[in-house]
């Protein structure tokens, strides 16, 4: 059905299908679907092949995907090196076991993979299990009003397993995945990342860090935000090991020969982060970076009651690559946060709340550390300030009914 105004089309491929089991609505599931024109898109689609994406675009002309469910063995929405104008809201993702051998590496799809794009809107979608949200090279124009918006989605499992077989996930081997990882997104006005819910099980999931800033840039008049987001849990495949690398927030990471290729220009604030073992928020490169009036709060344990050996620091800045040498490390400021975070293998009251061995002087100042031990029950209670916390802005996280 066409819409009344230009390039804008209506697809309607089965959505929220009539057949019902035991009172519970079904799906049924059109076969992947090549977006080619601008317009507005709403349907079922699901891809049981690895490599294909559930929904391709391959136009630079704004598409609009909302109200619709997406499930695929591979990527669920992919597109590339067509300046993409893309806005996916009110959908439900949900990534299937890729069914593979392990020596295919297929890992559960990203809910979005976006290469060489001009724009890109992700907002109240719910995302299940999938490898989160990948976005490389932006090529639009501020003046245009392209930007990044990814904004109040409700998400489970971010997960970089590889798949062993039918049903099956390894027990070691993993992809390097994020809810959000920036990649070489550089110079760009307007971009935000806010009021997400992210909550990773252990044992069901593997991030690396939540979210990812790596070798991106806003420009010093427009930071890029990543502000009021709930990411709870970041574990090892295997939780009760000592190797992990992952964690909350990493603001600045990539090593740079120059100013211009460098992480920067970035805010990151008023965030909850709990319970992400290796680290809470980290800034391991860049320049121009602050974090402040966030809450970083771990017990060191599973929820099990289980200790977490890979249990680390919840808040660090360290030039990782040795970048002051190159000028491309500086200005870091870490301000004003409240940090628990205990390392209950080395007893009950230990913690380790701040590592700042490259903070310039005065840089890293007025965080506060709550007094150990850190519990389960604080655990909790973030999760119960974080509802309060939506309510009393008047902000729904993930799908919004019609």
């Amino acid at each position: 059905m066409l819409l009344g105004f230009r390039f804008l089309a209506l697809v309607m491929c089965c959505f929220f299908a009539a057949a019902s089991v035991g009172g519970a609505q079904t799906i049924r599931y059109s076969k992947p679907i090549v977006i080619s024109k601008g317009g507005t898109y709403r349907g079922n689609w699901q891809s049981l092949d690895p490599k294909v994406p559930a929904v391709t675009v391959t136009t630079s002309q704004k598409v609009i995907i909302e109200n619709s469910n997406i499930q695929s063995k591979g990527t669920l929405i992919y597109t590339a090196f067509r300046s993409a104008n893309l806005t996916v809201r009110n959908t439900r993702g949900v990534a299937l076991n890729p069914d593979r051998p392990l020596k295919e590496y297929r890992y559960p799809g990203r809910f979005l993979a976006a290469e060489e794009f001009k724009n890109i809107v992700v907002e109240n979608n719910e995302l299940i299990g999938t490898s989160g949200i990948y976005l490389r090279a932006y090529k639009g124009s501020a003046k245009l009003g392209e930007t990044v918006k990814i904004l109040r989605n409700k998400v489970r499992n971010i997960d970089g397993r590889y798949s062993v077989g039918k049903g099956r996930y390894s027990d070691k081997e993993y992809r390097l995945v994020q809810f959000v990882q920036f990649n070489a997104v550089r110079k760009i006005s307007g971009a935000e990342i806010a009021w997400n819910q992210v909550i990773n099980d252990p044992g069901k999931s593997r991030p690396e860090e939540n979210i990812n800033m790596y070798l991106s840039s806003g420009v010093p008049s427009s930071r890029i935000k990543i502000h009021d987001n709930y990411i709870q849990g970041a574990y090892a495949i295997n939780p009760r090991v000592s190797t992990y690398a992952g964690g909350g927030i990493n603001a600045g990471d990539g090593s740079a020969k120059t100013v211009a290729e460098a992480v920067g220009y970035i805010l990151v604030y008023r965030n909850q982060v709990v319970s992400t073992s290796n680290n809470g928020i980290a800034v391991s490169a860049g320049h121009d970076i602050e974090v402040y009036y966030n809450r970083v709060i771990s017990s060191g344990y599973l929820p099990s009651g289980a200790p977490i050996p890979a249990q680390n620091v919840g808040l660090y800045v360290w030039d990782a690559s040795g970048d002051k040498a190159r000028k491309t490390f500086f200005n870091i400021t870490v301000r004003d946060n409240l940090v628990g975070w205990s390392i209950p293998l080395k007893g009950r009251k230990a913690q380790n709340p701040t590592w700042f061995p490259d903070c310039e002087p005065g840089k890293c100042r007025a965080n506060r550390v709550l007094p150990g031990p850190i519990t389960l029950t604080m655990e909790r209670e973030e999760y119960t300030r974080w509802l309060a916390k939506l309510k009393a802005a008047r902000i729904t996280v993930g799908p919004v009914s019609k």
